[in-house]
């Protein structure tokens, strides 16, 4: 339990080190975030918590779908298994990515989920800190959709542990206040991409953690920029309220 506490806050700290001053040098939008209370919170205790709920809630699943998974001659049987590393990392991707659009799209949509997506987007600033703003019920249950079908398909666990790193570091580049040219955004999502999903005042667009062109795919791209972020109504609701749902 200490360790896996451990390694939730490096990862924090390690984040923090590499975004933060390169939000200083490059920033994307002119405003500051004035308000720190909370991220703080769901970026240590909330991602102390939310560790401790994958690595004995869901890692429980994931050891049951691995043994599972043979029986229908998947998992480590699977034909994956015969195809270059590079290969399976790209395949574990687009999966990962796939799934990961789906349910942010139910998240939306779903009441129950909504009443925990919208803790993420109660978020009245987007920075690299704003990307710990999740309830870590929702990172369970995303966790969830987007790493079982890695397990069945039998995706090896060294290019597994990288697919779920690189889509990490990816969350955390995408909320980020971070200028970077616009040509990337024909390849990969960017935080000014990313940012238009948190605009506060107009339609959801923009799902897509990774792959900007699964949005154009299925027709909720917008290529503008976000205004406001957040809420529609803008919320002032702390930690603890926003563990329990409530986000006024």
């Amino acid at each position: 339990m200490l360790l896996e506490a451990g390694r939730a806050l490096a990862y924090a700290a390690l984040v923090g080190l590499m975004f933060a001053p390169l939000e200083r040098l490059v920033p994307l939008r002119a405003e500051r975030r004035t308000r720190w209370t909370t991220d703080l919170a769901f970026a240590t205790l909330g991602h102390v918590a939310t560790r401790l709920l994958l690595f004995y809630g869901i890692g429980a699943a994931l050891v049951l779908a691995t043994r599972g998974s043979a029986s229908i001659g998947l998992g480590a049987a699977s034909p994956l298994s015969d195809l270059p590393s590079v290969v399976r990392i790209g395949a574990g991707l687009l999966v990962f990515e796939l799934c990961g659009y789906g349910y942010h799209r139910l998240a939306h949509r779903a009441p129950l989920l909504w009443r925990l997506h919208r803790v993420h987007h109660s978020a009245p600033t987007m920075d690299w800190l704003a990307s710990f703003r999740q309830h870590p019920v929702e990172i369970a249950l995303m966790t969830a959709a987007q790493n079982l079908p890695l397990v069945v398909l039998g995706l090896p666990l060294g290019e597994h542990a990288a697919v779920v790193l690189l889509l990490a570091v990816n969350t955390v580049f995408v909320h980020s206040n971070l200028r970077v040219p616009r040509v990337l955004e024909r390849f990969v999502a960017t935080p000014r991409f990313h940012h238009r999903h948190h605009d506060a005042d107009r339609e959801t667009a923009n799902y897509a953690s990774l792959f900007p062109w699964l949005d154009r795919l299925f027709g909720t791209h917008d290529s503008s920029s976000a205004a406001r972020v957040g809420l529609p109504r803008e919320s002032t609701a702390g930690f603890l309220s926003l563990l329990l749902g409530r986000t006024r």
